[in-house]
């Protein structure tokens, strides 16, 4: 049995709802370190973070709208293309590492099918630190990582920043790998996929609540509910 708490401090208020997030109007997928970005069915490009634009050379208005395969043709690995298709046709979050010699870097990636989408978050070693992160950014990035020891030396509990605004989920630390077998740390996860793993008998429940606290907030900001969790092997936690 899972156990959800949601922290609704930093929500907005419901007469200025979907203005802000938890990120003070930023997404997390422009927060976050790793390069992201979605595709459809067509491999047309939906989205493209601004660390996508720093680690592949190719700023969003260049490609979001485009064709991924014809943005690389010639110049993406083969393993890169095997993999992202192999992804369509899989329910789980799929891991790899693959060298990119145009790039001369390793890369680091990990995909998610929720729908008609592609998600995929990846990482290079070739990636500059950069003097001009903003001391929010490194204030943020060392909260992360202090989740992060925390959850790995002390508790198998299974912490995540959740983007509400834009239904989004950053998984933290590695205890979904441990608890619940997906290779999955410090990535963006779709709701979608969160949603999609609920027990069916426990996901109206578990939405329906959401919903109603989303809405209606209570004084404490919080809430609390148990529910069944797939792991990655198809048995529920």
């Amino acid at each position: 049995m899972s156990s959800l708490t949601a922290n609704n401090t930093s929500l907005p208020n419901q007469d200025d709802f979907g203005t802000r997030n938890i990120y003070s109007g930023m997404p997390i997928t422009e927060s976050m370190s790793n390069g992201f970005f979605t595709v459809n069915e067509t491999w047309t490009v939906l989205s493209w973070n601004k660390a996508a634009e720093q680690i592949l050379r190719l700023t969003g208005p260049e490609i979001i709208g485009k064709n991924l395969w014809e943005k690389f043709v010639g110049i993406l690995p083969l393993n890169f293309y095997v993999v992202y298709h192999k992804a369509f046709l899989s329910d789980v979050p799929m891991h790899f590492k693959e060298y990119w010699p145009e790039m001369n870097a390793w890369f680091d990636v990990i995909t998610y099918h929720v729908g008609n989408k592609l998600s995929v978050s990846f990482k290079s070693s070739s990636v500059p630190t950069s003097s001009a992160r903003t001391n929010a950014k490194i204030q943020q990035m060392r909260i992360f990582d202090e989740l992060y020891h925390y959850v790995t030396e002390v508790t198998n509990d299974c912490l995540w920043e959740w983007d509400l605004m834009n239904k989004q989920i950053f998984w933290i630390d590695g205890s979904h790998r441990r608890v619940f077998g997906y290779n999955v740390e410090n990535a963006l996860v779709p709701q979608a996929f969160w949603e999609s793993r609920i027990h069916p008998e426990d996901r109206q429940k578990v939405m329906s609540q959401l919903r109603q606290f989303l809405a209606f907030p209570p004084a404490h900001h919080q809430w609390d509910i148990e529910y069944r969790f797939q792991r990655s092997g198809g048995e529920y936690a």
